[in-house]
This record gives structure tokens, sequence and C-alpha cells, in this order.
């Protein structure tokens, strides 16, 4: 199997020692944003099993598994900031309304943004 040395190493000998390879901004974004995507579903995943179990069994795992939100928003407030960290939280925790109805996020512009999947979370985040 090739890894990036040995790849490194072939194309030094056929465009000379001086070569640099480095990964396009593309790339670098699309892992982001895939990493992004995978993060808030997790979240979600895991809050909603945490609720599950309380609900249908009475097992509260809150008092447990707050500690590690904790670092979980630290975290996600050093990468993206308070302000993207709080609409991140707002939309993985409460933009569901006590009827089951999806929220929308209000701009400074009057405008209201119905945020559905966790990609349109992303872009939503990096448009502000």
């Amino acid at each position: 199997m090739i890894d990036n040395e040995n790849i490194l190493t072939l194309l030094q000998k056929l465009a000379g020692e001086n070569i640099r390879i480095s990964e396009a901004e593309k790339s670098v974004i699309e892992k982001e944003e895939l990493m992004f995507v995978d993060t808030i579903e997790t979240l979600e995943y895991i809050y909603d099993e945490d609720h599950k179990l309380n609900e249908l069994y009475g097992v509260d795992l809150l008092g447990h598994s707050q500690h590690y939100y904790h670092i979980i928003e630290n975290l996600i407030a050093s990468k993206y900031g308070d302000d993207k960290a709080d609409l991140i939280w707002w939309w993985v925790l409460e933009r569901f309304a006590e009827d089951g109805e999806l929220l929308g996020i209000g701009t400074k512009d009057g405008e209201v943004h119905v945020i559905e999947t966790p990609i349109q979370l992303w872009r939503f985040l990096q448009n502000i």
C-alpha cells in the first residue's frame, strides 16, 4: 500500500527534492463540513437516546452525561465562537416547539431561517 510518505518520495524522485505537497483548501473545507455534520448528528442521537431512556424507563443519565456535554460545549465554542456555539446548541436541543413544530432562527434583517438538517445548519453558520 502506498501511503503519503511513499507518494512524496516518488514525487521527489520525479520532480526534485524541493517539491511541496499540500491539501487543497476545498478538501480541507469538505472534511470540516463532514466532521461538523457527523458531530451534530451524534449529539442529536445521544441527546434523544438520553431522553428516551428517561421517559420510557425512568433512567436519568443527565447527571452523568452533563459533564460530557459541558466538554463538547466548550470545544464547540472554542472552534466556532460563542455566538455560533449558542446557535448550534439551540438547534440540537431546542429547535422544536412543544407541539413538535420546527422553529426558525430570526436574523437581524428580519428573516426567519428554518433549518432542517445539520448540513443546512453548517451552511447557515458559514454565512453569518
